[in-house]
């Protein structure tokens, strides 16, 4: 606790691993045959020791280089991934925010909200100069956001046909943040005002998510969305199915499920194209509108993204939770496109999973 995790360079003979159930090398591995051999801690087969690695042992038997290799003393260790390790070279950070600006989601104000939280994380996101962004919203259409760098003024796209949505431009819907900031900037100040009158109620979360997915499934990255209304037009479109007559019964499971297969569909989608799906429901008003939570949650749980509820969203009151919230999910340490390999010795095995993940048994 509180020591720097330590980095191994590589050598000549690479990852040293055991053939059998590839587990790398480590401090509990014994070592045979004068050094020129290791039996697995983990399921007991015998390796070779590639000859760049080779070292002679003590007379206790543990190798005489032991403390100056981290990865033959520490529990953990990083190791610089070489190209064979990687599915495809690192891609730049990407952000996709989409914001329901529906009458429901105005008047409470949580799109004046989302917009200003969004726009004061903007400058601690990782990738320097390469983090590339983008702005949907939505009520009843999609409405991309043109971001051109240089553009005097942010212009708005709307895509009427939410039955089979496109991506009109998309040079210009996903940019370099830093050429483009000025442009982002005034589109996130200019959304309050520019749906301050609507009067549109019907919200087409299914058209735009499939969007962004085309947006940015080439590269992957990460899809924020701000929902206030409950979908209602398009594919995913949810009803209202809570039942508090349900609780405490065989009819109460089916409630904590997504309601259409949409939701599963398109998150099994995004995890193989590398895509993290964050939510924050909102159920605006004093009075909680119903957004059905459960459909919602089912893209984050197997995306490796979070679900923040804010149960009847007031602007007044939960406006500095949200940018707390919003603030800590875009600049806390974040590992994109990662793969996370349990693996257990002899006699154990791994009962259950907990957390937001892809689950795919080897």
């Amino acid at each position: 606790l509180g020591h720097t995790v330590p980095v191994v360079g590589l050598g000549p003979e690479g990852i040293v691993r055991c053939r059998a159930c590839r587990t790398y090398i480590n401090p509990f591995v014994q070592w045979v045959d004068s050094g020129r051999r290791f039996r697995c801690n983990v399921c007991g087969q015998l390796n070779d020791v590639p000859p760049e690695y080779f070292c002679s042992l003590d007379g206790e038997g543990r190798r005489a280089d032991a403390a100056q290799r981290p990865e033959l003393s520490c529990g953990t260790v990083e190791y610089i991934a070489p190209a064979e390790y990687m599915v495809r070279p690192p891609m730049p950070p990407t952000y996709v925010f989409a914001i329901d600006v529906t009458h429901a989601a105005v008047a409470c104000g949580a799109v004046a909200a989302a917009a200003a939280a969004i726009k004061a994380s903007l400058d601690a996101l990782p990738g320097d100069e390469l983090t590339r962004v983008g702005l949907l919203t939505f009520d009843s259409v999609p409405h991309f956001h043109t971001l051109r760098p240089g553009m005097s003024a942010p212009q708005m796209l709307v895509v009427p046909d939410v039955d089979e949505p496109f991506v009109p431009l998309p040079d210009d819907l996903l940019v370099n943040l830093r050429d483009a900031r000025e442009s982002v900037d005034a589109a996130l100040d200019t959304l309050p005002a520019a749906f301050a009158s609507t009067t549109c109620v019907e919200s087409c979360t299914g058209p735009v998510l499939q969007a962004a997915f085309m947006t940015m499934s080439s590269f992957g990255g990460r899809i924020l969305l701000f929902q206030t209304t409950a979908p209602s037009v398009g594919i995913g479109k949810i009803k209202a199915r809570d039942n508090p007559r349900a609780y405490g019964t065989d009819k109460e499971p089916p409630l904590r499920r997504p309601d259409d297969g949409f939701w599963v569909r398109y998150a099994a989608e995004c995890s193989r194209a590398q895509i993290s799906v964050d939510v924050w429901a909102f159920g605006g008003g004093s009075r909680p509108q119903y957004v059905d939570v459960a459909s919602l949650a089912g893209m984050p749980s197997v995306t490796c993204g979070g679900v923040h509820y804010f149960p009847g969203f007031v602007a007044a009151r939960d406006a500095k939770r949200l940018h707390a919230e919003v603030l800590h999910s875009l600049h806390r340490p974040t590992a994109w496109e990662a793969v996370m390999r349990v693996r257990c010795s002899r006699g154990f095995r791994t009962s259950s999973f907990h957390g937001h993940f892809t689950h795919r048994s080897t």
